[in-house]
């Protein structure tokens, strides 16, 4: 018995075999497209919460630490949220729906979350709207610790 013979051109694929794999890909990637695109939108609005969360929880952080009041605060003209923490660059809303609830006895600015030396805030709320559903930033007046909801359509 004589083992089979390995020529120069035996090995690899041939053009037709690559060209059929490369069909099945593209109408793979054509029906997961769609499928994947009404996620990105939920992502965006996930970024941007926990974003803000974020920042929220330095800016109490500094403010006892440093004994000086602290702040997050939205401006609509230029679509985003400045902080005071220093070095704390610019966060964007893009084209996320921003509203800021006031807390109720609150004497913070419009579009303002105050966060004062012993930990406690001004208290308010940051309800993030847009096509990927809706999340809301809770900050208590009391504790000044900030909570995440949210729902999506």
């Amino acid at each position: 018995m004589t083992a089979p013979r390995q020529g120069a051109g035996s090995a690899g694929f041939s053009l037709v075999e690559m060209l059929v794999v490369l069909a099945i890909l593209g109408v793979v990637a054509g029906v997961a497209a769609p499928a994947i695109g009404h996620l990105v939108p939920g992502r965006r609005l996930d970024l941007t919460a926990a974003t803000l969360a974020g920042e929220l929880t330095r800016l109490r952080a500094q403010a006892r630490r440093s004994g000086a009041p602290t702040s997050l605060t939205f401006v609509p003209e230029r679509r985003h949220f400045m902080s005071t923490r220093p070095g704390a660059a610019p966060i964007g809303a893009g084209p996320v729906a921003v509203e800021v609830l006031r807390g109720e006895a609150s004497r913070a600015g419009p579009g303002e979350i105050r966060f004062l030396a012993d930990g406690s805030s001004t208290g308010g709320a940051i309800r993030l709207s847009g096509s990927g559903g809706h999340r809301t930033l809770t900050v208590s007046s009391l504790t000044g610790r900030v909570a995440e909801a949210g729902a999506n359509p």
